[in-house]
């Protein structure tokens, strides 16, 4: 009966890669004589660790035991022994045969992935559980330099030996700190790299909360974060002269004293041109800059129709959560100075089921998001049959947000919106027709 045989997928650092098939049975020190007699880069050096997954295999683990999925490779790390270091534990057999000095390109591959590692590490911010975090990954998954036993004693994990000998080397050197490049041995936190420039401590100089203007936030970028060239570019856009307009004549003095109440007396020309198409029953589109008072286009309008018919509804659709509590503050403030109560409500999964049905049942601005609209609001349009039945107005907020596949989704949610809304309208006319014919027949 034949062996069950696997076929491994093994790359080193430099990228080239090779397939090696073994026996299920057989063990990854295996795996490492057959890749020191066939691929290059073992053969080159003959000290190499081969890591899955971010872990070191164990020689004695069996292939078959291996979880590897399709598309998945083992890598080939090499490392360097320094003679100057005696091995504090006895080196396998396998291990003690003369290696080949290490070619140039080699070191240089290994180097320049653990720098890469140790940049990395030093992007972690301070913190009482960061010696264990660089302890944990100097005993698991990183080569380790220097001299020691690759595959530890009977009874011993690798990682001990690895661990043991890095605190001896810093015995040894009289001064607390370790061989490894880019930590520091007196606070074991990664230090500030010179040859790359990396700057460990750089995020901790944007903790401040002072305001900062356009000018000194840039300043800010230059002299922190950005201090190391990565600003490439600076350009100033200079401001512009406003537009404005009176407020339209079409609106209610209920209106103008709500708009005085949030510090507004004149509007931009692109907000009275919007308002005055909403109101006249036209469909809208507003695309200007970031904070140019987009919101007051359909607020004013939408508020305005709903002060006046007590019967009318709007639904205002945004792409996220925290988009619509910011207009619910600001809706609110707006309606304090209606005589009418207009109930604005957020309908979408945090809003709590003992507030759903008041909300389905006296809601006049609905406040939601497409996903919502999507799974509870459409299937169950039965239940939001007086907001449907009575929508005024429809807001999709952020409409450039709506692209690629999330776009085309909600275009189809909004499709379905409109015919749901279309025989809502219709379901209640007849049935407003049928019972005014039963209640005008003769007693």
């Amino acid at each position: 009966m034949a062996q069950e045989e696997r076929e491994l997928q093994v790359r080193a650092l430099d990228g080239r890669s090779t397939a090696v098939t073994l026996a299920a049975a057989a063990s990854v020190r295996d795996l490492k004589a057959a890749l020191r007699g066939s691929f290059p880069p073992a053969q080159i050096s003959n000290s190499f660790h081969l890591f899955l997954k971010g872990a070191k295999l164990r020689l004695e683990a069996e292939i078959g035991s291996l979880a590897i999925v399709k598309g998945e490779f083992i890598v080939l790390v090499p490392f360097t022994r320094k003679s100057a270091q005696p091995s504090p534990v006895a080196m396998p057999a396998e291990e003690q045969s003369a290696n080949p000095p290490i070619s140039q390109e080699v070191a240089t591959g290994a180097n320049s992935a653990w720098q890469d590692i140790m940049n990395d590490l030093s992007s972690i911010p301070n913190s009482t559980n960061a010696d264990d975090a660089l302890k944990d990954l100097y005993s698991s998954s990183t080569p380790c330099s220097g001299s020691y036993a690759e595959d530890g004693s009977a009874g011993k994990s690798p990682s001990t030996g690895c661990s043991r000998k890095r605190r001896k080397l810093c015995k040894e050197n009289g001064n607390g700190s370790s061989d490894t490049p880019g930590v520091d041995g007196a606070s074991k936190q990664p230090s500030m790299n010179k040859k790359s420039g990396f700057v460990r401590s750089a995020a901790s100089s944007c903790h401040d909360k002072h305001p900062l203007g356009p000018a000194e936030m840039v300043e800010h970028l230059k002299n922190g974060l950005g201090k190391e060239g990565q600003i490439v570019h600076i350009e100033e856009i200079p401001c512009r002269r406003a537009s404005y307009s009176e407020l339209p004549r079409d609106l209610s003095e209920v209106m103008r004293k709500a708009l005085e109440s949030i510090g507004i007396s004149r509007l931009y020309s692109h907000q009275s041109e919007a308002i005055q198409s909403s109101i006249s029953g036209k469909h809208v589109v507003v695309a200007t800059s970031t904070s140019s008072g987009k919101s007051l286009c359909y607020n004013i309008p939408v508020l305005e129709s709903l002060s006046q018919d007590l019967m009318s509804c709007a639904l205002y659709i945004f792409p996220t959560k925290a988009l619509a509590q910011d207009q619910l503050r600001t809706i609110v403030e707006m309606k304090k100075a209606f005589h009418t109560d207009i109930n604005v409500s957020i309908y979408d999964g945090d809003t709590p089921r003992e507030d759903r049905l008041w909300i389905r049942d006296n809601a006049r601005l609905l406040i939601t998001n497409p996903d919502m609209l999507h799974v509870s609001v459409l299937p169950c349009h039965s239940q939001f049959q007086r907001i449907l039945s009575n929508l005024r107005y429809i807001v999709i907020d952020e409409a450039h947000s709506y692209k690629g596949v999330f776009g085309c989704h909600t275009a189809l949610i909004l499709r379905r919106l409109k015919r749901i809304c279309s025989n809502s309208i219709l379901w209640l006319s007849s049935y407003i027709h049928v019972l005014y014919s039963y209640l005008s027949k003769p007693t």
